[in-house]
């Protein structure tokens, strides 16, 4: 039921103020349809009148092709066809001999018609058409008949009731006008504000989005800066630990037996380095003889030969006895100068002879 009236009543226009006026005058349209169609039957029976027939199958068929023009979107058209059916009727009616004094009082429904189905602007053409169409009606009267008082106030009363209306249904239909336009352009604001906070998120998403890819590809390049790093610190690690092992070479001649020939100055990172290198190789390879060859250190001070010695003691405790060798004679002159004590160490003038000793 609810679709059905839904679609009777759709106007095809997409002005709001055209849709309400489409609308009622629709539901005019049909009322007034039903109406004349109820008082077919009764007229037949009451007062068999062809020509009163006549014009109510007339104003039912006029009723029917209103409603369609509302329907199709010409309101205006379908308005005044809708107004001028009862304004010629009642206009009609005044000087027939069954008229009363109450006729032309009529003429306000024309009025309210225009009221509810035309701009307020032409609220004031229905009402001139009116005040016509009564001075007509009038003037088609007798004379004996028109010139009495009772008739002369009603036509007075029906000009300035008419006057009236007009007033009161114009205001009435100028606020209308003016709160549907009011509620349009809300509308429209809303759209546009929506419409434009859409624009505004969909910026936003995509700066957010751009942002996103932007840190993601920052993120992937130091990831990528880190694992090149990390390689380039594997690398030195690796280079360091080979320039670890070329500076403190350990070179096994024998079962047993271990030639470590020391070359630069020996300070105490080396000796430390040294110091770890020997005691693992000892341990491991179960070393009996340690030959500390000391011909390309430089220097040999106290510092030195205190490194020395301790290699020599951490070798003994080991089970591993330490050969010096290498000694040259303003190293040994300035040792004995020194006043630093080698009698734990085992030395030899070269590393053949301390060779030959160890294999012998």
């Amino acid at each position: 039921m609810v679709t059905w009236s839904s679609q009777l009543l759709t106007v095809r226009s997409d002005n709001p103020e055209l849709v309400r006026r489409g609308r009622n005058c629709i539901i005019i349209s049909f009322a007034l349809l039903l109406l004349s169609l109820a008082f077919i039957p009764v007229v037949s029976i009451f007062n068999p009148n062809p020509v009163t027939l006549a014009v109510l199958v007339v104003a039912a068929c006029i009723f029917v092709v209103t409603a369609i023009l509302g329907r199709a979107g010409h309101i205006g058209l379908s308005s005044y066809l809708l107004i001028s059916v009862p304004l010629v009727a009642i206009a009609i009616s005044i000087p027939s001999a069954t008229a009363t004094q109450n006729t032309p009082l009529y003429m306000v429904l024309v009025i309210l018609l225009a009221g509810v189905l035309l701009p307020s602007p032409q609220i004031w053409i229905v009402f001139v058409a009116t005040l016509m169409a009564t001075a007509i009606g009038a003037g088609m009267m007798a004379p004996e008949l028109r010139d009495t008082m009772a008739w002369r106030q009603t036509l007075i009363s029906t000009a300035l009731l008419l006057v009236t209306s007009s007033l009161l249904v114009y205001l009435s239909a100028r606020g209308t006008e003016l709160a549907l336009a009011a509620a349009h352009r809300a509308q429209a604001e809303a759209e546009q504000a929506s419409a434009a906070l859409a624009m505004s998120n969909a910026e936003l998403e995509a700066r957010v989005e751009e942002r996103t890819a932007a840190l993601r590809r920052a993120v992937e390049e130091q990831r990528a800066a880190a694992a090149e790093l990390e390689a380039s610190l594997q690398v030195q690690r690796d280079l360091n630990r080979v320039i670890a092992d070329l500076s403190v070479p350990i070179i096994p001649v024998s079962a047993g037996t271990l030639v470590v020939p020391l070359i630069g100055n020996l300070d105490t990172r080396r000796a430390d380095q040294l110091l770890g290198s020997v005691l693992e190789r000892v341990g491991a390879d179960h070393v009996h003889t340690v030959i500390l060859d000391v011909t390309g250190v430089p220097i040999v001070d106290t510092q030195v030969a205190a490194s020395l010695i301790r290699v020599a003691a951490a070798n003994r405790l080991m089970g591993a006895a330490t050969v010096l060798v290498g000694i040259r004679p303003e190293v040994a002159q300035a040792l004995v100068h020194l006043g630093v004590d080698l009698a734990t160490l085992r030395t030899a003038a070269t590393l053949q002879d301390a060779l030959t000793a160890t294999f012998r």
